[in-house]
């Protein structure tokens, strides 16, 4: 009996909120199903969507995604570089959602002073790997993500090797100069990059297409500015996570052929009074006039 003979057998019919059915894989199943046919979960959950049934990991995110969308995002490949308060949430709600291959690139390893924002970090993650942790957490929360650990810093050297295989990245950094380069390693592989930052109770988040400005236009006469404004302004936990939905939305449209929301636009919010700005950013023609 095929793999898909299998997932069809053991298939049942459950039903949403709205009452409405689907087809469903449970996941006591799917794990059988990948121990008995030697195929790994990842191929499990691809051979699911593609008989139109919903491994239960997904059954909260239809009828927002389709399953044809839910198996576009277990074939997409992200990066996500810097794996702190904002990275760590990233890489949680990507493998929640479902984004199938994810690189997890910092050469850090967990500190006391993560632990009042960073998801990934506990008493017991202290002095490991933040991109063996993240790797290992993903793996508990969805075995099929396929997840490759970098525990390594982003640099010019090694950047082209470790974008390889992706076709989004996500900007979790924290000095001006890393996104910097992180944008243009992203332009010379013909990425998207999808950046955010924060400080204090405030964050910005925009997306760049290969050939945009992007950065350079924000952060314009401040390139070699290493610490940035939570260097003043200290991380907060709920900026962190609200600044990493953010970019894991747009993640999210990018990886399902969508239009980016925030390309050549700036989203900046201040969870202190509440208040978001969507700011223009349009490119800048080559004469240097708008």
């Amino acid at each position: 009996m095929s793999l898909e003979q299998q997932i069809s057998a053991v298939a049942e019919i459950r039903r949403r909120p709205d009452g409405s059915a689907y087809r469903s894989l449970p996941y006591a199943e799917q794990q059988q199903l990948a121990a008995q046919s030697g195929s790994d979960h990842h191929a499990v959950q691809i051979a699911a969507l593609q008989l139109d049934i919903v491994p239960e990991v997904y059954a909260r995110n239809q009828t927002s995604l389709s399953c044809r969308e839910q198996l576009e995002l277990l074939r997409a490949g992200v990066a996500i570089i810097g794996l702190g308060g904002l990275g760590g949430a990233v890489c949680e709600m990507l493998a929640r959602i479902g984004i199938g291959r994810l690189t997890l690139i910092d050469g850090d390893r967990f500190a006391d002073s993560n632990l009042n924002r960073q998801l990934l970090s506990s008493t017991e993650s202290l002095g490991h790997f933040k991109a063996e942790v993240a790797a290992r957490r993903i793996g508990n929360v969805n075995p099929a993500v396929i997840c490759r650990p970098v525990p390594e810093f982003l640099t010019t050297e090694n950047g082209v090797d470790l974008l390889g295989g992706v076709t989004v990245a996500v900007d979790c950094l924290d000095s001006i100069p890393a996104r910097l380069l992180l944008q243009d390693l992203c332009a010379s592989q013909e990425l998207v990059l999808v950046s955010a930052a924060i400080g204090g109770t405030s964050g910005q988040a925009t997306v760049i297409m290969p050939g945009d400005e992007g950065l350079y236009r924000i952060y314009r006469g401040n390139e070699a500015t290493v610490v940035g404004a939570e260097g003043r302004l200290g991380t907060l936990p709920f900026t962190a996570m609200a600044m990493a939905a953010v970019e894991c939305a747009e993640v999210v449209a990018v990886a399902l052929g969508r239009p980016a929301a925030l390309r050549n636009r700036l989203l900046v919010t201040d969870l202190d009074d509440h208040s978001t700005m969507v700011i223009d950013l349009p490119e800048r023609k080559p004469n240097g006039s708008r």
